[in-house]
């Protein structure tokens, strides 16, 4: 328990650091320009010796902006509007926005009371021309890699990049190359993350979104799927890391809970990826409003089926039939399964006999059009296809 509040807690820290709500220097105008975002309003507050009052002070009308993942969108006004890639660095103290697609920094930020010389991170100069002379400039990350730069001069648009060359391959690469994360894995917050288990959360995720679940919430901020409350960074969506309670070993998901007293709220049917977790010890979903059908891929995770402290599902709104890997017989099995409709029901009589295989067979043989709802009841096997194997599964049901 102790780890698992330990990973609560650095998740919400890991995220809390990357908001762009505070007071923000301009790199290369650090004494002149101030950019203050609150409220999603961005004030801008100008000075000539580096002393910055307060909104009372700020320049002109706030620019409304909308944040979405890390995309900040900016309204400048007269049809004027930008989106760049927010990408913070230094434990969120800097922070580059980065134009899209292209991915060339446009502008660097660092927060207000923060030494940006401290910040010993990795600047990207890929689009940047320092001229077509031969001056020694500095080690530099150009291209994702590290290349001796030349040019003429430090200085472009009144911007002095002299403080981001590093002094030798090794530091630039010590800073930029070897903390990359390998392939197949993802940097969120200059941790590498498996890319696989994050795409299974995220499709947890937005299987909720899309679900259009009632919870009949009435206005209450803790109450929606998934639940809102564990939207940490206040960017107005619940991301991968944000949900539940994780537990990552060497990038990979071992340890996962959403079930009960957590309060996850996810819905929508379990993601057939599951089986892409492959480092999972625990899975944890009890209580939630999952619904539809259990993918047969769950019985791949490396899991104790037994245990329900390594493995619930149990109370949700999931139909059968089950996958094998899970005891329906234990006295404590329940699911909230009374709008559930059963497999093979093609003709949705309450009964699976002969006519529901005659009908399946004229959807396979004479290319009549099934309905939505008979498609799915008549794809025995869950292969996303009507064919001879489905009936083959049809009269095995039947007969036994």
């Amino acid at each position: 328990m102790k780890n698992f509040i330990s990973i609560v807690i650095f998740l919400a820290s890991l995220f809390g650091y990357d908001s762009i709500e505070g007071r923000w220097h301009l790199v290369g105008y650090e004494d002149n320009v101030m950019y203050q975002f609150e409220n999603n309003l961005r004030y801008s507050i100008y000075s000539i010796d580096g002393t910055f009052g307060g909104l009372d002070e700020a320049g002109g009308s706030p620019n409304p902006y909308t944040i979405d993942n890390d995309i900040i969108t900016i309204d400048l006004f007269f049809g004027t509007i930008v989106s760049y890639q927010m990408n913070f660095l230094c434990d969120g103290q800097v922070v580059e926005f980065k134009t899209i697609p292209e991915g060339v920094v446009h502008t660097t930020l660092f927060r207000e009371g923060y030494n940006y010389s401290d910040c010993d991170s990795c600047f990207d100069f890929t689009g940047i021309d320092f001229g077509l002379c031969e001056m020694y400039l500095g080690v530099g990350f150009l291209d994702n890699e590290c290349n001796y730069m030349s040019g003429c001069g430090w200085e472009i648009d009144g911007v002095d990049y002299s403080d981001l060359f590093f002094d030798s391959l090794d530091e630039c690469q010590e800073s930029c190359i070897d903390n990359q994360c390998e392939e197949g894995f993802i940097e969120i917050n200059d941790l590498c993350f498996h890319e696989g288990d994050i795409n299974v959360i995220q499709i947890m995720l937005d299987n909720s979104y899309q679900s259009g679940i009632d919870l009949d919430c009435d206005g209450s901020q803790y109450c929606g799927s998934p639940n809102p409350f564990m939207d940490s960074n206040g960017n107005g969506v619940v991301e991968p890391l944000e949900l539940g309670i994780q537990e990552w070993q060497d990038g990979r998901l071992t340890r996962f809970m959403c079930g009960a007293y957590i309060y996850c709220q996810l819905s929508g049917p379990i993601p057939e990826e599951i089986n892409n977790l492959s480092e999972l010890e625990v899975f944890r979903v009890e209580g939630n409003y999952f619904s539809g059908f259990i993918p047969e891929s769950i019985c791949d995770l490396e899991v104790d089926y037994g245990n329900s402290l390594d493995f619930d599902i149990r109370y949700n709104h999931l139909c059968p039939p089950y996958p094998e890997c899970i005891d329906t017989d234990d006295g404590f099995w329940g699911q909230y399964d009374e709008d559930c409709i059963e497999i093979g029901d093609l003709n949705n009589d309450s009964q699976i006999n002969v006519l529901d295989i005659v009908l399946l067979v004229s959807f396979i043989l004479f290319d009549d059009e099934p309905t939505e709802s008979e498609f799915f009841l008549g794809d025995v096997n869950f292969d996303n296809n009507l064919n001879v194997l489905d009936v083959v599964e049809l009269v095995s049901i039947i007969i036994n």
